[in-house]
């Protein structure tokens, strides 16, 4: 049975609303392309002095509250980093501030050179970064690694964090 309202417009109620929205939900989640999970790893702060693969170290000490980098076979890439900030008494009163690393950007490594990096995302003074990007994951790709790097003095220099070191 058709109703229609006062303005001879189609009238469908919210049972009728919802069960179209519900199988359209259905639909989408039952033919949605699952990428596969490549790296889910926690961040770990970089100890300075210690380069993965061609990415030199830090400098100095850092430390992190938290972090997390996940990247997929489909190439989304999602890193953030809480608390990223200066351990180091030598740096005096920048001590438990990013001093200065305005941006960071994240970088995937193949068997230790850069593959692919992210455009360069905004650091809090604080220690706070998000990354939510695509990248072009290149075939074969051995022993992939995530890096949170530094932007220091307008260029890209070593890591501050980093998945699975």
């Amino acid at each position: 049975m058709t109703i229609l309202n006062s303005t001879g417009r189609l009238k469908m109620n919210k049972t009728v609303i919802g069960a179209c929205a519900t199988a359209l939900a259905t639909f989408l989640t039952s033919h949605a392309v699952n990428a596969e999970e490549l790296i889910r790893a926690k961040l770990r702060a970089c100890p300075t002095g210690t380069a993965i693969g061609e990415v030199g170290s830090c400098g100095k000490i850092w430390k992190l509250e938290s972090g997390e980098a996940r990247i997929d076979s489909n190439g989304r890439l999602h890193m953030k980093v809480v608390g990223l900030v200066l351990n180091d008494a030598s740096t005096g009163q920048y001590n438990g501030t990013a001093d200065g690393v305005t941006h960071v950007v994240g970088a995937l490594l193949c068997a230790g050179r850069v593959a692919v990096q992210t455009n360069w995302s905004p650091l809090s003074n604080h220690g706070k970064a998000q990354i939510d990007v695509k990248l072009d994951i290149p075939q074969g790709c051995i022993a992939p690694t995530l890096v949170v790097r530094e932007v220091w003095e307008g260029k890209v220099g070593g890591w501050l964090a980093a998945a699975g070191y």
